[in-house]
């Protein structure tokens, strides 16, 4: 039998680190039961983006600048530390997987021992996107047989049953010190309403105890989206939204007009000239924005075309299309920058051009199974 890839390995490492996380979370008897979950979840995470940055030939290590020889410490070589991974992973400093993950690496700086129960509180919607995030994550890259879900469990919390557990949670909240009040209100004042409605920042629920049969529903854990709501289911759910639950809104922000707009065809000549490999508007360009969804399906209509990530994209109303900014330029040539990265966003190995030249003036030839190598 064929060894595993290394990146398995690094897979493997990174679930036994969210496991041992979650099970703390949850245990009675763990001594600091949310720094040690954010302690071991950030590993997690360091691992797993490790694992997908191996699997798609990025260089994720510190080189010295001008020998381009690896940084090492106590002889290993020095990789990327999670900030620097976070950055690469969601270039978009505002998507709400990487808001969630730089409030969770400040938090655990700012973790008080002796103030813990209440941050747990405060912090809860916050950890729960946090794992449902690694897992989302985990599965996305590496498929449904990595995933940690049944291995999980709904802890049984019987004080949130009572009024009496509810009212000591709400004191043991109200009791943190003003900075740490404050950590929360100042984290979330700089975030947009997208963000801040978005469950992959802060995930909130309500557990309301059933009084009908048990049913195969039981699950019924429900998200609702505002724009699918009839007026009158509208008026009362926002009325419920005053007591905790969460309605997810979609908010257009538009795209500034000072920038500089380029075409499909731009974009790819952009891309090929700093690969080297061909790239073109009718086949490979495609393939990129599906892959990182900066805008809608082409079957998208009315309000749903303006659905983009205004940072990389916008749709032109003017002339029924879209148009691309140059940070999606340098998006596609970073996470390209490989053969084997170029296939996995785009779907097939890269393909060479006649008398094919980098920008940087080194040549590239074929090598085995349609690839190439820089001479």
């Amino acid at each position: 039998m064929a060894r595993r890839p290394r990146w398995h390995y690094m897979v493997l490492a990174s679930q036994a680190e969210a496991l041992t996380a979650v099970e703390l979370h949850n245990s009675v008897l763990a001594p600091r039961p949310l720094e040690s979950f954010l302690v071991h979840m950030h590993v997690a995470w360091l691992y797993l983006l490790h694992s997908e940055f191996e699997r798609k030939g990025v260089d994720f290590h510190y080189r010295e600048q001008g020998t381009q020889r690896f940084v090492r410490v106590d002889g290993d070589e020095k990789s990327w530390e999670l900030e620097k991974c976070i950055v690469h992973r969601w270039p978009n400093s505002v998507d709400p997987v990487r808001k969630n993950l730089e409030l969770t690496v400040k938090l655990r700086n700012k973790v008080e021992h002796r103030w813990e129960r209440g941050l747990m509180v405060a912090s809860f919607g916050f950890t729960q996107a946090h794992i449902i995030n690694y897992e989302k994550e985990l599965v996305a890259e590496f498929g449904v047989e990595y995933s940690i879900a049944n291995r999980v469990h709904f802890p049984v919390a019987l004080s949130t049953f009572s009024r009496e557990g509810v009212a000591a949670l709400v004191k043991a909240q109200e009791e943190l010190p003003k900075p740490l009040r404050d950590f929360f209100i100042e984290f979330r004042a700089g975030l947009t309403d997208e963000v801040l409605s978005d469950k992959q920042f802060e995930f909130r629920i309500e557990i309301i105890q059933k009084r009908t049969p048990k049913s195969e529903a039981d699950l019924a854990v429900e998200f609702v989206r505002l724009d699918d709501l009839t007026e009158e289911e509208r008026v009362a759910y926002e009325g419920l939204e005053k007591t905790g639950r969460v309605i997810i809104r979609e908010k257009l922000t538009p795209a500034p007009d000072d920038r500089d707009w380029l075409s499909p065809k731009e974009v790819s000549a952009g891309v090929q000239g700093k690969l080297g490999w061909r790239f073109v508007a009718s086949a490979e360009f495609p393939k990129a924005w599906q892959h990182f969804k900066v805008r809608p399906g082409t079957n998208a209509v009315g309000e749903a075309r303006k659905k983009t990530i205004p940072e990389y994209c916008r749709f032109d109303k003017r002339y029924e299309s879209y148009s691309y900014t140059r940070e999606f330029v340098d998006l596609l040539v970073r996470e390209c920058a490989t053969p084997e990265a170029f296939e996995i966003v785009i779907g097939w190995p890269p393909r060479p051009l006649p008398n094919t030249c980098r920008d940087d003036g080194r040549s590239l030839v074929p090598r085995s199974k349609g690839r190439l190598k820089s001479v």
